[in-house]
């Protein structure tokens, strides 16, 4: 008699959002995938990702308010997970801005009760860390000192948290690779909480106008999540860069915010208005711009080279709103 493989098991925290999603629809083919959302931020439904394959599972469950139930259910999926991909936080400077001590406090209480069960079945984790960790700095490299900014500005509770769990998961001695993500974005992306690349072409497609926040002279560099999902594919497969910290971004692809409006302006053709404002006459005193954002992939470079270009990601998101 034939001998059946079981399948392998992934569980998407976050996994209705933009990059949890991306994962579970290219995962599943190789992976029992089961995502987990509360719904707060979802991009996606369950149907969706159904549509994609009917065997995806999903549980409604918001990681920082877990009951007994919840605790329960984790406890006993984990007891047989292959890979537990945590890309559930806060979504967007817009977001935080809004519900700062939310944002900050949810994330303390999720590293609280879902570490230590990951601990307890030395599960495979993949973190979705932030480059908000660097601060202010370009050519961000994984092993520098970093320095992020004053506890009077809220939005800096966001980088120490997800710092603070990038210390945990080494603490608990948890089986894990941490990636450090630099603007990854998409057409799957949502503008509604100040991702700047979707915002700006969808406020240049549907408006006439892009508004720039402060000067324009702050830089991005912007990743196409196919580069991300690329990169996640050898990451899992191969063990090679297990317990190690890996910034996933696209270093050609720097940019300040006024050249990307006239970007996108010419790559879609379109007449626009391009329009500064304070950035504190958009988000309050909790919040402060990053002026200087992009990585040093020298890492990720080892085994992958992103692939798409700056006009071919505007092009690419400009098609949802056409």
């Amino acid at each position: 008699m034939a001998e059946f493989m079981t399948r392998r098991k992934m569980l998407v925290s976050g996994g209705l959002g933009f990059l949890g999603s991306e994962i579970a629809k290219n995962f599943f083919q190789d992976f029992d995938i089961t995502v987990i959302d509360n719904l707060s931020t979802n991009v996606v439904s369950i149907d969706d990702l159904k549509d994609i394959c009917n065997e995806i599972s999903y549980r409604n469950m918001d990681l920082a308010k877990m009951s007994e139930e919840d605790l329960d259910w984790l406890n006993t999926e984990l007891k047989d997970t292959t890979i537990f991909c945590h890309f559930a936080a806060a979504v967007g400077v817009k977001k935080i801005d809004q519900s700062p001590k939310e944002a900050i406090i949810n994330e303390n209480k999720v590293g609280h009760d879902l570490l230590p069960l990951l601990a307890k079945h030395q599960t495979k984790t993949i973190f979705a860390s932030s480059s908000e960790v660097y601060g202010n700095q370009e050519n961000c490299k994984e092993d520098q000192c970093l320095q992020i900014g004053s506890p009077d500005i809220l939005r800096w509770g966001y980088a120490c948290n997800k710092l603070m769990t990038e210390f945990l998961l080494k603490s608990y001695e948890i089986p894990h690779i941490i990636l450090r993500l630099f603007n990854v974005t998409g057409p799957g992306q949502s503008p509604k909480y100040g991702m700047v690349m979707p915002k700006m072409i969808r406020d240049a497609i549907k408006t006439g106008k892009i508004t720039i926040y402060g000067d324009g002279t702050q830089t991005r560099s912007f990743c196409h999540v196919s580069d991300l999902i690329a990169s996640l594919e050898y990451l899992i497969e191969q063990d090679k860069f297990s317990n190690q910290t890996i910034n996933i971004g696209n270093d050609k692809n720097r940019v300040t915010i006024e050249e990307l409006a006239h970007l996108i302006k010419d790559t879609l053709e379109l007449d626009l208005e391009i329009e500064t404002i304070a950035f504190n006459d958009e988000y309050s005193d909790n919040s402060k711009d990053i002026l200087k954002r992009s990585p040093s992939i020298e890492k990720l470079k080892q085994f992958y080279h992103p692939q798409v270009e700056l006009k071919a990601i505007i092009k690419d998101i400009a098609k949802k709103y056409e």
